[in-house]
């Protein structure tokens, strides 16, 4: 039936109904409310619940707590469970990409409540959101290019929608970190208040949108979104680059300091640009073959053989 639709447990997020408005809380608050590959399915099951649940007008995304909205992706669950697993990397990338384009596509209005940090890929959220009401507590922060990745499932491509060309800029190149005040200034966000306010300026915008006309508020929706749909095709793109940079040693470095709760030491990666090689492959392409053992595909700058320690024949030298 489909007044049952929204009857649904998860593990790491609830799904409940609040008047007219279906919410979606991210419940990982042990983990900074950061998103796994199972967040990420149980997000996009329910927003296609909420798409045909009748009496539900709008949909306000949020989590638990105040500290954070959300740290971005589980770097500690990705790092362990994808590290040597690039297929399963661009399964879960495949899964970021679809949950922002369930928010958009979605033809209910979504509220998203930022109800403490938004870090990393998670500004994602409010960059697809139709409204954002933002508590004083909280701040947006970009810091792909400070872990050796890049925000490209969303932030890269909808902030300079947003907030401009040069502002977002240093948002994503300096990772600068957004206030509540400045993102109101900005119109990254619709409305702040204090977090013990927040819900009832959410249920502002809820009782407005509810006055609205079904067919078109939906259809405002697309037209709004086409400048976000256009971006989508550098979305794709960004998640086959991302994938192929995962391996290398700027992403190494950077999630593995964050990991293991170290400084992060960018200095490597820039000896092998300065040397005119790239951080997938520092040590230069992979094109030797070693004599000795059969090994195949070493790095060019390598003068032994990682597999058996025999001395390799120099570039273009067959021994």
């Amino acid at each position: 039936m489909r007044e049952a639709i929204l009857d649904v447990s998860y593990e790491d997020v609830k799904l409940e109904r609040r008047g007219l408005a279906a919410w979606i809380t991210i419940d990982r608050a042990s983990r900074g409310n950061s998103f796994r590959r199972q967040t990420l399915d149980e997000i996009i099951d329910a927003l296609e619940r909420v798409t045909d649940a009748p009496d539900v007008r709008a949909v306000v995304i949020t989590s638990a707590g105040s500290r954070f909205f959300s740290t971005g992706g589980d770097v500690g669950d990705y790092w362990t469970r994808y590290r040597d697993d690039m297929v399963g990397m661009r399964a879960y990338e495949r899964a970021l990409e679809k949950t922002f384009a369930e928010m958009i596509h979605c033809p209910k209005p979504i509220i998203h409540r930022i109800n403490g940090d938004c870090v990393g890929g998670a500004n994602a959220f409010h960059l697809a959101a139709d409204i954002a009401v933002m508590s004083t507590n909280a701040k947006l922060q970009q810091v792909g290019t400070m872990i050796g990745s890049v925000g490209g499932f969303g932030p890269t491509q909808w902030w300079p929608q947003v907030v401009g060309d040069k502002r977002a800029r240093e948002i994503l190149l300096c990772c600068k970190p957004v206030s509540a005040e400045l993102a109101l200034q900005w119109g990254a966000v619709n409305a702040i208040a204090p977090y013990d306010k927040l819900d009832e300026t959410v249920q502002g915008y809820v009782d407005k949108l509810a006055k609205g006309f079904p067919d078109a508020m939906r259809y405002t929706k697309v037209a709004v979104n086409a400048p976000k749909e256009l971006a989508f095709r550098e979305m794709t793109q960004a998640r086959e680059w991302l994938s192929l940079h995962f391996p290398s040693m700027e992403s190494r470095e950077g999630f593995g300091a964050f990991f293991e709760k170290r400084a992060v030491n960018s200095e490597p990666s820039w000896k092998a640009t300065d040397t005119g090689h790239v951080t997938v492959a520092p040590y230069g392409g992979f094109s030797i073959n070693c004599t000795s053992c059969g090994a195949t595909y070493l790095p060019e700058d390598h003068k032994f053989c990682g597999m058996c320690g025999g001395k390799l024949p120099a570039l273009g030298k067959s021994a």
